[in-house]
C-alpha cells in the first residue's frame, strides 16, 4: 500500500519479513494439540530517513523476531490463526509511531497434501490500529 513519499527528508519504506517458520500448538482439530510448523509473513510500512545511519532511524525487527520465535512457542495451544494475526498487528504498531500500515498472515503448510499452505492474513493502517485498539499502549 504506497501512499508516496512525505514532504520531509522522510521516504516510506516497506520491511519484508517471509516465511519465518515456527512451531506452535494451533488448530481446532485434535492432532493440532501438538506442535505444527507455522510460516510467518508480514510487510510493515512507515516513512523513515531517506538515508538511515542507525537502526533507531529504522523499524526494528528484532522485537517481531523474538515474539514469534521465543515467546509464542511457549504458549499453551490456540484454536485460531486469526488470534496471532491480531496480536502481531498490534505487536507492530504499538512497536514504533512511525509504523502507517502492515499486512500479516499466518500459514500451515502441513495442512492438505494438494496445497502449498492454509492460512489467514489481514492488514491494518495506522487508523484502523487506533479505532480497533483504543486502550494499547502506544510508543513514545
Amino acid at each position: 500500500m504506497w501512499t508516496g513519499a512525505s514532504m520531509s527528508s522522510d521516504m516510506r519504506w516497506r520491511l519484508q519479513l517471509r516465511n519465518l517458520q515456527v512451531c506452535l500448538r494451533i488448530g481446532i482439530h485434535p492432532h493440532e494439540q501438538k506442535p505444527q510448523r507455522v510460516f510467518v509473513n508480514a510487510a510493515i510500512e512507515g516513512d523513515y530517513p531517506l538515508k538511515p545511519q542507525t537502526i533507531e532511524e529504522c523499524f526494528n525487527y528484532d522485537d517481531i523476531h523474538r515474539l514469534v520465535v521465543n515467546e509464542w512457542p511457549e504458549r499453551t495451544h490456540t484454536d485460531l490463526l486469526e488470534t496471532y494475526v491480531i496480536e502481531l498487528l498490534q505487536h507492530i504498531f504499538s512497536m514504533d509511531k512511525r509504523v502507517e500500515y502492515a499486512k500479516v498472515s499466518l500459514s500451515k503448510p502441513d495442512i492438505f497434501p494438494e496445497a502449498e499452505s492454509v492460512g489467514v492474513e489481514a492488514e491494518w493502517t495506522r487508523e484502523d490500529f487506533n479505532r480497533l485498539c483504543p486502550s494499547a499502549v502506544r510508543p513514545s
